[in-house]
Protein backbone atom coordinates (compact mmCIF):
# COMPACT_ATOMS: atom_id res chain seq x y z
CA UNK A 1 0.00 0.00 0.00
CA UNK A 2 1.71 3.28 -1.27
CA UNK A 3 -0.78 5.50 0.79
CA UNK A 4 -0.67 4.25 4.22
CA UNK A 5 -0.12 6.67 7.09
CA UNK A 6 2.01 6.01 9.59
CA UNK A 7 1.19 6.60 13.19
CA UNK A 8 -0.02 5.05 16.61
CA UNK A 9 1.86 2.23 18.95
CA UNK A 10 -0.64 0.18 20.18
CA UNK A 11 0.22 -1.94 23.36
CA UNK A 12 -2.22 -4.91 24.41
CA UNK A 13 -1.24 -6.67 27.40
CA UNK A 14 -2.94 -9.36 28.89
CA UNK A 15 -2.71 -13.35 29.21
CA UNK A 16 -2.13 -16.45 26.74
CA UNK A 17 -5.11 -15.16 25.01
CA UNK A 18 -3.45 -11.82 23.98
CA UNK A 19 -0.26 -13.94 23.27
CA UNK A 20 -2.46 -16.43 20.96
CA UNK A 21 -1.30 -19.63 22.57
CA UNK A 22 -2.66 -22.53 20.06
CA UNK A 23 -2.95 -19.80 17.33
CA UNK A 24 -0.47 -21.05 14.50
CA UNK A 25 -0.13 -17.60 13.17
CA UNK A 26 1.74 -16.98 16.64
CA UNK A 27 0.06 -13.58 16.98
CA UNK A 28 -3.56 -13.79 17.97
CA UNK A 29 -6.10 -11.53 17.89
CA UNK A 30 -3.83 -8.36 17.98
CA UNK A 31 -1.62 -9.10 15.19
CA UNK A 32 -4.86 -9.51 13.35
CA UNK A 33 -6.11 -6.60 14.02
CA UNK A 34 -2.69 -4.85 13.34
CA UNK A 35 -2.96 -6.30 9.89
CA UNK A 36 -6.13 -4.90 9.19
CA UNK A 37 -5.82 -1.47 10.58
CA UNK A 38 -2.94 -1.39 7.71
CA UNK A 39 -5.24 -3.02 4.62
CA UNK A 40 -8.54 -1.57 5.34
CA UNK A 41 -7.53 1.89 6.45
CA UNK A 42 -4.21 2.15 5.92
CA UNK A 43 -3.27 2.90 9.16
CA UNK A 44 0.96 1.43 9.50
CA UNK A 45 0.52 1.10 13.33
CA UNK A 46 3.05 -0.47 15.66
CA UNK A 47 1.77 -3.47 17.57
CA UNK A 48 3.05 -4.47 20.47
CA UNK A 49 1.97 -8.05 22.00
CA UNK A 50 2.42 -7.51 25.15
CA UNK A 51 0.66 -10.40 26.61
CA UNK A 52 2.22 -12.90 29.09
CA UNK A 53 1.08 -16.43 29.74
CA UNK A 54 -0.86 -17.68 32.94
CA UNK A 55 -0.29 -13.83 34.30
CA UNK A 56 -3.00 -12.80 36.48
CA UNK A 57 -4.38 -9.01 37.23
CA UNK A 58 -1.98 -8.98 39.79
CA UNK A 59 0.81 -9.43 37.57
CA UNK A 60 -0.02 -7.39 35.43
CA UNK A 61 -0.88 -4.12 37.88
CA UNK A 62 2.66 -4.45 38.93
CA UNK A 63 4.78 -4.69 35.57
CA UNK A 64 2.63 -2.85 32.23
CA UNK A 65 3.28 0.73 32.94
CA UNK A 66 7.13 -0.08 32.44
CA UNK A 67 6.29 -1.91 29.61
CA UNK A 68 4.29 0.85 28.38
CA UNK A 69 6.67 3.89 28.92
CA UNK A 70 9.51 2.06 27.24
CA UNK A 71 7.29 2.48 24.11
CA UNK A 72 5.66 5.96 24.22
CA UNK A 73 6.71 8.25 22.05
CA UNK A 74 5.85 11.91 21.59
CA UNK A 75 5.26 11.91 17.31
CA UNK A 76 2.67 9.20 17.61
CA UNK A 77 -0.47 8.60 19.55
CA UNK A 78 -0.55 5.70 22.24
CA UNK A 79 -3.22 3.41 22.14
CA UNK A 80 -3.74 0.52 25.36
CA UNK A 81 -5.61 -2.21 24.57
CA UNK A 82 -6.34 -4.82 28.24
CA UNK A 83 -7.49 -7.60 28.10
CA UNK A 84 -7.48 -10.44 31.40
CA UNK A 85 -9.33 -12.07 33.80
CA UNK A 86 -8.91 -16.35 32.94
CA UNK A 87 -5.81 -16.55 35.37
CA UNK A 88 -8.26 -14.71 37.70
CA UNK A 89 -10.29 -17.04 37.71
CA UNK A 90 -8.77 -20.44 36.69
CA UNK A 91 -7.97 -22.95 39.80
CA UNK A 92 -5.38 -21.69 42.32
CA UNK A 93 -4.42 -25.33 42.29
CA UNK A 94 -3.78 -28.12 39.36
CA UNK A 95 -5.24 -30.92 41.16
CA UNK A 96 -8.93 -31.22 42.07
CA UNK A 97 -11.47 -29.21 40.99
CA UNK A 98 -13.03 -28.17 44.34
CA UNK A 99 -10.27 -25.12 44.38
CA UNK A 100 -10.16 -21.21 44.91
CA UNK A 101 -9.80 -18.88 42.62
CA UNK A 102 -6.16 -18.18 41.09
CA UNK A 103 -7.29 -14.42 42.58
CA UNK A 104 -11.03 -13.52 44.09
CA UNK A 105 -13.49 -11.25 42.79
CA UNK A 106 -12.03 -8.59 45.25
CA UNK A 107 -8.60 -8.29 44.70
CA UNK A 108 -9.36 -8.86 40.14
CA UNK A 109 -11.32 -5.65 40.63
CA UNK A 110 -9.06 -3.53 42.70
CA UNK A 111 -6.41 -4.90 40.44
CA UNK A 112 -8.70 -3.27 37.61
CA UNK A 113 -9.50 -0.40 38.87
CA UNK A 114 -5.49 0.57 39.37
CA UNK A 115 -4.50 -0.55 35.94
CA UNK A 116 -6.88 1.61 34.69
CA UNK A 117 -7.23 4.43 36.49
CA UNK A 118 -3.43 4.66 35.78
CA UNK A 119 -3.67 3.66 31.94
CA UNK A 120 -6.38 6.35 31.20
CA UNK A 121 -4.20 8.87 33.04
CA UNK A 122 -1.03 7.77 31.01
CA UNK A 123 -3.39 7.43 27.62
CA UNK A 124 -6.23 9.24 27.03
CA UNK A 125 -7.37 6.27 24.13
CA UNK A 126 -7.63 3.11 26.58
CA UNK A 127 -9.51 0.04 25.78
CA UNK A 128 -10.56 -3.09 27.73
CA UNK A 129 -11.90 -6.40 26.07
CA UNK A 130 -14.09 -8.26 28.93
CA UNK A 131 -12.23 -11.94 29.50
CA UNK A 132 -13.45 -14.73 27.10
CA UNK A 133 -15.02 -17.57 27.86
CA UNK A 134 -13.92 -21.39 28.33
CA UNK A 135 -15.15 -24.45 26.82
CA UNK A 136 -18.74 -25.13 27.61
CA UNK A 137 -17.57 -28.87 28.83
CA UNK A 138 -17.23 -30.01 32.46
CA UNK A 139 -17.40 -29.67 35.78
CA UNK A 140 -13.80 -27.87 35.75
CA UNK A 141 -15.00 -25.79 32.66
CA UNK A 142 -18.42 -24.65 33.87
CA UNK A 143 -16.71 -23.61 37.24
CA UNK A 144 -14.25 -21.26 35.52
CA UNK A 145 -16.96 -19.64 33.28
CA UNK A 146 -18.85 -19.16 36.39
CA UNK A 147 -16.36 -17.03 38.23
CA UNK A 148 -15.31 -15.35 34.57
CA UNK A 149 -19.28 -14.34 34.25
CA UNK A 150 -18.65 -12.62 38.19
CA UNK A 151 -15.61 -11.22 36.86
CA UNK A 152 -17.14 -9.65 34.00
CA UNK A 153 -20.01 -8.16 35.11
CA UNK A 154 -17.28 -6.53 37.80
CA UNK A 155 -15.45 -5.44 35.02
CA UNK A 156 -18.17 -3.72 32.72
CA UNK A 157 -19.62 -1.82 35.86
CA UNK A 158 -16.34 -0.66 36.88
CA UNK A 159 -15.25 0.35 33.37
CA UNK A 160 -18.74 2.04 32.90
CA UNK A 161 -18.27 4.42 36.09
CA UNK A 162 -14.55 5.35 34.55
CA UNK A 163 -16.04 6.37 31.15
CA UNK A 164 -13.27 3.39 29.59
CA UNK A 165 -14.80 1.57 25.89
CA UNK A 166 -15.62 -1.80 27.58
CA UNK A 167 -16.32 -4.67 25.01
CA UNK A 168 -18.30 -7.36 26.66
CA UNK A 169 -17.47 -10.75 24.52
CA UNK A 170 -18.05 -13.07 27.58
CA UNK A 171 -21.52 -14.60 26.55
CA UNK A 172 -20.98 -14.11 23.14
CA UNK A 173 -18.16 -16.68 23.13
CA UNK A 174 -19.71 -18.84 25.35
CA UNK A 175 -22.95 -18.95 22.85
CA UNK A 176 -20.73 -18.63 19.66
CA UNK A 177 -20.57 -22.04 17.90
CA UNK A 178 -17.33 -21.43 15.81
CA UNK A 179 -15.30 -20.30 19.26
CA UNK A 180 -17.07 -23.09 20.86
CA UNK A 181 -15.28 -25.57 17.74
CA UNK A 182 -12.22 -23.66 17.76
CA UNK A 183 -11.77 -24.01 21.53
CA UNK A 184 -12.54 -27.97 21.84
CA UNK A 185 -9.77 -27.92 18.58
CA UNK A 186 -7.24 -26.18 21.04
CA UNK A 187 -7.01 -26.74 24.66
CA UNK A 188 -10.23 -25.81 26.17
CA UNK A 189 -9.04 -22.48 27.44
CA UNK A 190 -6.94 -21.47 24.17
CA UNK A 191 -8.78 -21.15 20.57
CA UNK A 192 -7.03 -22.43 17.52
CA UNK A 193 -6.59 -19.75 14.57
CA UNK A 194 -10.07 -19.66 14.09
CA UNK A 195 -11.27 -18.58 17.52
CA UNK A 196 -8.41 -15.72 17.31
CA UNK A 197 -9.67 -14.90 13.60
CA UNK A 198 -13.29 -14.67 15.21
CA UNK A 199 -12.43 -12.35 18.27
CA UNK A 200 -10.34 -10.20 15.95
CA UNK A 201 -13.33 -9.69 13.74
CA UNK A 202 -16.03 -8.74 16.82
CA UNK A 203 -13.70 -6.47 18.43
CA UNK A 204 -13.05 -4.65 14.85
CA UNK A 205 -17.04 -4.17 14.78
CA UNK A 206 -16.45 -2.89 17.85
CA UNK A 207 -17.52 0.94 18.04
CA UNK A 208 -15.12 1.56 21.01
CA UNK A 209 -12.25 0.35 18.53
CA UNK A 210 -13.72 2.04 15.49
CA UNK A 211 -13.72 5.18 17.38
CA UNK A 212 -10.08 4.91 18.77
CA UNK A 213 -9.22 4.71 14.51
CA UNK A 214 -11.42 6.68 13.40
CA UNK A 215 -12.66 3.82 11.19
CA UNK A 216 -16.11 4.75 9.39
CA UNK A 217 -19.00 2.62 8.38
Amino acid sequence: MTDRIIGHRVCFFGDSLVTGVRDAQKGGWPMRLGQRLLSDIGLDATIYNLGIRAESSSNLKDRWQDDARRRKVDEFSLVLVFCFGLNDANHAQERGEETTMRVSHAQSLANATDIMTRARDMAPTTLWVGPQAVIDGGRSSKMVNERLEGLNQLFLETAKGMDIPYFDVFERTRTDETWQRALRRGDGYHPDGAGYDVLADMIWQWQGWRDAFAIGD
